[in-house]
């Protein structure tokens, strides 16, 4: 694996991000009026509302320190790649409030459906397997 790997699955998992931050701000602003991009990154900082988003946004750091070199390019990718393929899965039965919310998010949002089949896209090109079932 290469620096340009972990920049393909950084910016095909950036795009999620982006996607689901969208999602909530929008329900957001709804509910309390518009927010300037300060307003709502405050909230995105600090709100326990928005702690769910947090795996996503730790695997994305990952993927930027390894670009940095602060991390194993060769190996971070891989290790991303498995953990995003999980939080990804769709399991409408988890206990887990990211892939709670992620399901629900995604069965709401076509814009979401587009970034998730293309980050799918990018783990598949890392060579990530689907989990098995769990015991």
């Amino acid at each position: 694996m290469t620096t340009d790997t972990c920049q393909q699955l950084r910016r095909a998992l950036l795009d999620l991000h982006r996607a689901l931050v969208d999602l909530e701000r929008g329900d957001f602003e709804k509910q309390h009026g518009p927010q300037s991009a300060g307003e709502f990154l405050q909230v995105m900082a600090f709100s326990e509302d928005m702690r769910w988003l947090e795996p996503l946004s730790r695997l994305i750091t990952m993927l930027d320190e390894a670009i940095e070199g602060a991390a194993d390019a060769a190996a971070t990718p891989r290790a991303v790649a498995q953990r995003a393929r999980d939080l990804l899965g769709l399991d409408r039965d988890s206990a887990d409030p990211f892939k709670q919310r992620y399901a629900q998010r995604f069965d709401q949002s076509p814009p979401l459906v587009h970034a998730h089949t293309a980050a799918i896209a990018a783990l598949k090109a890392v060579g990530t397997v689907t989990p098995g079932p769990r015991a």
